[in-house]
């Protein structure tokens, strides 16, 4: 990731289906050393992207359409579009799409 560059939406190719697809933007180092990963993905309705889990690195996600019920801390909590979840290092976490409709979120994982 050395150069300034746009993704383009048409020019980053999906993968999966209708419950549950995605696409990586990009996955590289900063000029620091710093690794950085970008994704997207769709949940269909009630969906939920994988059981919970935890690592070391930290994630970003922007919730852009649709509602989340975002697991963390033995909780659940609704989330609305525009709405920014911060996920901390080796925290038990998982997000569900708990709508009627596919939800679209943006991931950025700080893998430092």
């Amino acid at each position: 990731m050395s150069a300034t560059k746009v993704y383009h939406d048409k020019q980053v190719p999906w993968d999966g289906d209708d419950k549950k697809k995605g696409r990586e933007f990009f996955l590289g180092a900063t000029h620091g050393g710093f690794v950085i990963e970008m994704h997207e993905t769709v949940l269909g309705a009630d969906v939920t992207t994988h059981a919970p889990h935890k690592h070391a690195n930290e994630e970003i996600i922007i919730l852009a359409e649709g509602t989340l019920e975002a697991y963390f801390d033995d909780k659940t909590q609704q989330v609305e579009p525009g709405s920014v979840i911060w996920l901390a290092s080796n925290q038990m976490h998982s997000v569900r799409n708990s709508g009627a409709t596919p939800c679209r979120y943006y991931v950025i994982e700080l893998r430092g």
